[in-house]
């Protein structure tokens, strides 16, 4: 264990897909000191010595999340700890709990629904005001970046109607991502085949759709609605009356294997992780989000369209944690648990998100 003040930013599972990418660009713009933390201290030491020698101070902890003792020695040296291990439905408010135990803020790059149920229940909420400390969920590409930039979209309109957004592509999965994806059904992740319509949720109004051509994907792709409740959320916070959230796939092999997965109640990620590899290995790896936005009539064509293209999904995922981080920091964000939709400024994300490296991002308006 490297020694660092007992004020770090400590991001736990730091030297993986989502939190490298968060690393380097907390490094980047000098937050500091960095503590680099998981259960293999050998990765964690490689990121630190790739990591600019003239930057701000990082060192590095092996954290085990399975070891409760462990975790509070490593949420005991920091002032704000970002969650990026998983995957985030088996930790769900463990490492946040910690983080408020010890006096820290608190950052997860994923933690929904599941996560946030938890931290609100028993008045939990109300002791993260009280303790005047911060937790802010949902840090991610989806969810995240899903729900701030319709927002950005509805901004430029006077009066939103309808939305069309469309989510996914080709990419690996690591295992913890694996877990994510499928562990994500069920009515607190949101309804399959939903759409939103005046006011509420209506149930098999949609069906999923092949050979679909969009902006943000370089070939047809397959889209399948399921109306998350990240979503319902965006709905009912922006009063637009109807919404249409569909999940993507660009290969072939995930979408059956994570079909299968579900109907045997199957836990094991292998054939994920395998499936999502061959998709890559066929079609390379490419990641969009798209939203049509109308105002008025919904019979024609959107009144303004948002593309977000990436090759790595997993970079904006590290973008949107990285800025929740900074804002904190700044204390721009009031204490209390927050979903990162809720409480990071829209335009200003989708301006940052424009100007990264790892994302091209385009509104057009007419």
């Amino acid at each position: 264990m490297n020694n660092t003040s007992t004020s770090a930013i400590g991001v736990i599972g730091g030297y993986g897909a989502v939190g490298s990418a968060a690393v380097r660009r907390l490094h980047q713009a000098g937050a500091s000191p960095l503590l680099i933390a998981g259960r293999d201290p050998g990765k964690a030491d490689a990121l630190l010595d790739a990591l600019p020698a003239d930057g701000p101070p990082a060192a590095t902890m092996a954290v085990d999340l399975d070891d409760p003792d462990s975790l509070d020695r490593f949420a005991a040296r920091c002032r704000l700890v970002v969650n990026c291990a998983g995957p985030s439905y088996r930790i769900l408010d463990t490492v946040a709990e910690a983080a408020l135990r010890h006096g820290a803020d608190y950052v997860d790059a994923a933690g929904d629904d599941p996560a946030h149920r938890l931290l609100c229940a028993d008045g939990g909420a109300g002791q993260w005001a009280t303790a005047g400390r911060t937790a802010v969920l949902s840090a991610g590409a989806l969810p995240g970046l899903s729900g701030l930039l319709p927002r950005a979209l509805t901004a430029r309109t006077r009066r939103a109607t309808r939305l069309d957004a469309y989510l996914g592509g080709v990419a690996p999965l690591t295992p913890a991502a694996a877990g994510d994806v499928l562990l994500a059904r069920g009515p607190e992740h949101g309804t399959s085949a939903a759409a939103w319509q005046n006011g509420g949720v209506r149930e098999r109004a949609l069906p999923p759709r092949r050979d679909v051509r969009l902006d943000a994907f370089p070939r047809p792709v397959s889209v399948f609605p399921f109306l998350s409740t990240e979503a319902v959320r965006l709905a009912r916070d922006t009063g637009i009356g109807h919404v249409r959230w569909y999940t993507v796939f660009g290969g072939e092999r995930l979408a059956g294997e994570l079909a299968m997965a579900w109907a045997m109640n199957s836990t094991d990620t292998t054939g994920l992780v395998a499936a999502a590899a061959e998709d890559v290995r066929h079609y390379g790896a490419w990641y969009g989000q798209e939203f049509h936005l109308w105002e008025g009539a919904t019979d024609g064509p959107p009144a303004a369209k948002l593309v977000l293209r990436s090759a790595d999904s997993y970079e904006l995922s590290g973008f949107l944690t990285a800025t929740a981080v900074l804002r904190l920091l700044h204390g721009s964000i009031a204490p209390g648990v927050h979903f990162a939709a809720d409480v990071l400024d829209p335009a200003q994300v989708a301006q940052a998100l424009a100007a990264d490296p790892a994302a091209d991002l385009t509104i057009t308006q007419g």
